[in-house]
Order: structure tokens, then sequence, then C-alpha cells
């Protein structure tokens, strides 16, 4: 494998993977109660806190999924790949549920928060790789 090879495999996956999941943190956050005025820090603060907790998540989740398809038999790759998702999704629920009983953060289910914007990430990388064949 070539440098290249890999650091572009991280930083699109980590470019679509921001942007995939502020996009799902904008319409479940602040789209619903866009009559509520919330203030530029705590947009500012969610879009941080976004991009810091897939900061931590994605690389080891890019990783983990790449040695499983270089060294795992391809039945296994599915599962693994699930597998490294959960853990995922469990993480980023946990700091998202750090922040939910914070005044004015606005994050009712930030279990449902996490599985959705999750969920979508992992669907548009999957779309990616399918086109990318």
């Amino acid at each position: 494998m070539d440098a290249i090879y890999l650091t572009e495999m991280f930083a699109v996956s980590l470019l679509l993977t921001i942007v995939t999941e502020l996009a799902v943190v904008h319409v479940l956050l602040w789209l619903p109660e866009r009559h509520l005025k919330r203030s530029r820090r705590l947009k500012v603060g969610m879009v941080t806190m976004t991009m810091l907790v897939n900061i931590l998540t994605n690389p080891p989740a890019v990783l983990l999924c790449w040695l499983g398809r270089m060294y795992l038999p391809s039945a296994l790759h599915f599962p693994v790949q699930i597998g490294v998702e959960a853990a995922v999704v469990a993480v980023e629920a946990y700091v998202y549920c750090c922040f939910a009983g914070k005044p004015g953060w606005g994050i009712k289910r930030p279990v449902l928060l996490s599985c959705a914007a999750n969920g979508c990430s992992w669907l548009l990388g999957m779309i990616v790789m399918a086109l990318r064949r």
C-alpha cells in the first residue's frame, strides 16, 4: 500500500464523515427549533464538538475496518464493520450524553443523534466505496 492511498483513504473518510454528521446535527437539533434563538457560541460549540468527536472516532474505525479487510476472511468483513460502527456510536453517544444535561446545548436524545449521524455517515461511505469499485 502506498502512503498516498492511505492518506487519501483516511482524509476522505474523515471529511465525508464530518460533513455528513454536521448536516445531521443541523437537521436534528436546529431545524425543529428554528423559532428558538440559539447563541452563536452554542452553535460553534456543537460544530466543534461534532468535529472533535469524529476526529476521535473516525481514524481508529477506518483503521480497524481496513485491517479487517486486509487480514480477515471476507465473510467477517461486514460483521467487523458493524461491530466497529457500534463502538463508534457508543462512544459518540456517551460524549453527547455528557453534554445533554448542560443547559442550552439542546441535545434531547443523544443516543438517537449518534445513531442517526453515524447511520447516515456509514451509508454514504458504503455508497462512495461502491462507486469507486
